[in-house]
């Protein structure tokens, strides 16, 4: 491993001695090395972005409600690795430091359009990028409502403001200007960092589908769709020796959820889980205007 990968993978694991480290130890670190770099395990986090040509060093991101599909933004693509939204300062900020320090290919964070007002996510990555974060990992120096970012390990922030050099263009709105300095850091030969670094903080859990059923204490429900009505939606509550015990009628599947358990009618998460799925459903049979079926809910009775 070569000595400066060596010395961030050694940096993320001491960040985790640190007193202001609050997060539970990882669960995988990895370092990719640029020859060992796939684009299909990239980008590692999910959000509002277009991979255009992932070995480019320019990442984009566009501030406020932008159109990443506008026509007018097409003629950058061939000039960036990938464009991108962010629209808040904690959880936004995360994903976008994520994504760029596990490519090392990226080496420049250009940031374009009005910042969001409230949160200002561009003036909190120009200043995590410049200032850092402090012992309670608030970024110092951040104008935003909550610029805290506790899903991110220091030896992150510091792989992040070694990798990247960032590029403020906030404000700004004419393309023409945002293409002149794309093709300006594409002139450069820039190469890619020693290598990306990936944290996993959990481990992701694959879904399966339930194999046991047991029936709730409190009982079940039976949705009916009423088009037509004032309350199109009627939720029938039943004992499991079948008497009818409640009836809840509604406008959309949030107030009526909240109702059965304001009255306590659902004492078992997995059926609060599907009769919300069934609820959304019926919900959206109304709007669709199509038949609804309630489902069964999954596995076996025990």
């Amino acid at each position: 491993m070569p000595v400066p990968a060596y010395n961030t993978f050694n940096e993320v694991f001491d960040s985790l001695d640190s007193d202001d480290y609050d997060a539970a130890t990882p669960f995988k670190i990895e370092l990719i090395k640029p020859d060992d770099f796939t684009i299909k395990n990239w980008p590692v986090q999910p959000g509002d972005y277009r991979v255009l040509n992932a070995t480019k060093s320019i990442a984009l991101a566009v501030l406020k409600a932008v159109d990443l599909d506008n026509p007018a933004l097409a003629s950058l693509h061939s000039k960036i690795a990938i464009i991108g939204s962010i629209t808040t300062e904690n959880l936004g900020v995360e994903h976008i430091v994520k994504n760029l320090i596990s490519n090392p290919f990226l080496r420049h964070l250009v940031l374009w359009g009005e910042d969001v007002e409230g949160h200002l996510p561009g003036d909190a990555l120009i200043s995590l990028l410049g200032n850092g974060v402090d012992k309670k990992k608030r970024i110092i120096g951040a104008r935003g409502a909550r610029p805290a970012l506790k899903n991110l390990t220091q030896g992150e922030t510091r792989h992040l403001r070694r990798q990247i050099q960032v590029f403020d263009m906030i404000g700004r709105k004419d393309i023409s200007e945002l293409n002149n300095r794309l093709e300006l850091l594409n002139k450069q030969a820039t190469q890619p960092y020693e290598a990306g670094l990936k944290v996993d903080l959990v481990e992701i859990k694959k879904a399966k589908p339930s194999k046991r059923l047991k029936l709730d204490p409190a009982g079940y429900f039976v949705i009916i769709v009423m088009r037509g009505k004032e309350y199109p939606l009627l939720v029938e509550h039943y004992s499991n020796d079948g008497r009818l015990m409640n009836m809840v009628e509604g406008l959309d599947s949030a107030s009526i959820c909240a109702t059965l358990v304001e009255k306590n009618l659902i004492s078992q998460l997995d059926h609060a889980a599907y009769l919300g799925r069934e609820l959304a459903k019926a919900e959206l049979s109304l709007i669709s205007d199509s038949k609804y079926t309630q489902d069964q809910a999954q596995g076996e009775l025990c």
